[in-house]
This record gives structure tokens, sequence and C-alpha cells, in this order.
């Protein structure tokens, strides 16, 4: 029983030499012509801090949509024009990647500035009550607990570092208080997101999940492709938790999607988001194992 990094669809295309979000950001601002020259002094700081953000040694194949969505909610507090001229800087630079080929998906799409609603609630609360509850796993949801009061400590500290920070000089030109600032943009953000999910989540009835033949959120299950006979194991988890470093991946991946509802000895077929010529690849696999 093996387990593999990679999602099942780019096993193939394994880059020996894979670009960093580091690599990528000094490309994108030296080597192409991607941005204009009047507009790299407001673009320049704006992609840096989503680099940060994400770890300017994280490889691009390895960027997932769900931290391109956390890092947008940086934008909810305030969705000025500002906001949006500095949202529109990520989506370049991760459009950049996409028509450089560093990543097969459209992350830019996972970048968006949502205002608070007109009653004054945040727009996750608006999001909430529309769905009843959402599942997850009972490890994934006692992380994100472990997160939060994290969090919530990391908070507590940065109104202390904050009010220190102010009273160092000029708070117009005060590097390490915007640095800080942006920090508690980013942790507050993260408070919300994480409470919002706990608050509707169902964790997995694990006794009911191993019961069941067919694969479920919380399944482990052991796929391979039709002519190969090597297998990988994945857990099929909701869009939040998902890790494709731990072998965690979405019910709403191409992959996780295509498995949902299935029996061992079933075959799959699995679209990819890479094409020949005007059709989208697919690739087959067979369902070895469910536990």
């Amino acid at each position: 029983m093996t387990t593999e990094t990679e999602t099942p669809t780019d096993d193939e295309h394994a880059n020996p030499d894979p670009m960093t979000v580091g690599g990528a950001f000094m490309e994108y601002f030296t080597e192409s012509d991607e941005v204009k020259d009047e507009d790299k002094p407001k673009a320049f700081p704006e992609v840096q801090r989503f680099v940060r953000w994400i770890g300017e040694e994280q490889r691009v194949d390895q960027v997932i949509a769900s931290e391109v969505a956390r890092f947008s909610e940086t934008y909810r507090s305030n969705a000025s024009e500002e906001k949006k001229a500095q949202a529109m800087h990520i989506k370049g630079f991760l459009n950049f990647l996409k028509k450089r080929q560093y990543t097969s998906d459209s992350l830019a799409s996972h970048i968006r500035v949502r205002p608070r609603s007109t009653n004054g609630q945040r727009a996750t609360v608006a999001w909430r009550n529309k769905t009843d509850f959402q599942e997850i796993t009972q490890q994934g949801y006692d992380e994100m607990q472990d997160k939060l009061a994290a969090y919530k400590e990391e908070s507590i500290g940065l109104v202390d570092q904050i009010q220190k920070a102010r009273a160092t000089g000029d708070v117009r030109e005060n590097s390490p208080l915007d640095a800080l600032r942006d920090r508690q943009g980013i942790v507050e953000a993260e408070i919300r997101r994480l409470d919002d999910i706990l608050k509707s989540a169902k964790t997995i009835d694990e006794t009911q999940r191993r019961a069941s033949e067919e694969v479920q959120i919380g399944s482990w299950v052991t796929i391979r492709k039709t002519d190969d006979q090597k297998s990988t194991d994945y857990q099929i988890v909701s869009s939040n938790e998902a890790d494709p470093l731990q072998s965690k991946i979405s019910d709403i991946s191409n992959v996780g999607s295509a498995l949902m509802g299935k029996k061992a000895g079933d075959k799959v077929e699995v679209q990819t988001n890479r094409k020949d010529g005007n059709k989208f690849i697919s690739v087959h696999y067979e369902v070895v194992s469910i536990f």
C-alpha cells in the first residue's frame, strides 16, 4: 500500500525541478511583461504579501484553491475600491501562473472581494444559513478547534504588539506596524472562517461510515489506474479539510467527486484539467478497496 503526495492526474507530469512561489514571483516582476511599469509600485507589495502567506518555498503546483480562498478572506472586512484593486493584482499573478502552465488550476477565480451585507452581518453567515450543516471528519473538527484557539491567542498578542508599534513613530511610515496590521487582518479572517465552519459542522458517524460499502466523506480509498498496477490511497474529505500533501482530497475535486458513492471494484472516469487539442484528457481508475 503506497501513499503519494501528488494527485493521480499529475503523476505522469511531475516536474523534476518544480517552480516555487517565490521564484514565480521574481519571474513575474523581473522577466515578464505582465505588469505595467506604472502598476508595479502598488502591485509588488500586494503580491509579495500573498507570496509570504502561501510560502516562498512552496511549490507552485502544490498551491491549493482553499489556501488561495483563505487569503481572499483578508479583503472581506473592507470591500473598498482600493481593496478591489489589490485583489486584481493577485488575480494577475495567479493568471500568470496558469498562463506559464506552472499550475493546471485556475486559482484566480478564488480571489474575491466580498462586501459586508447591508444589515451588518458577515457574508459567511448568510452563506451558512443556506446550508443546514457541513459534514467533516472528527479529526478535521478537532484540528479546526485547535487552530481557532491558536488564532484567538495570537489575536490577543497582536493587539499588544500593534499598540507598541504605534508608539514607535509616525504611523504613516511605519513598516512594522503595517506588517502587524496585515497579519491581524489575516488572523481575524481565519477566526471568522473557522468559527463559521465549526458552527455549521456535523461530524461523520464513523460507525455508520464503516458499515457502508460506498465511498463517502471520511472514507479512505485505494485506487489504481486501469492500465497500471500501482495503487494510491486517498481520504475523501470536505473542501475545508482538503490537503493533498496529506493525501486528503476534497469531495468536490475531480477525483473525489468521481469516487463518491462508488464501491470496491467499480471503475471511474476522471476528467482532468489538461487538454489534448480542444478535448480534456480523461483518466480511468478502479476502486481497489474502501476502508
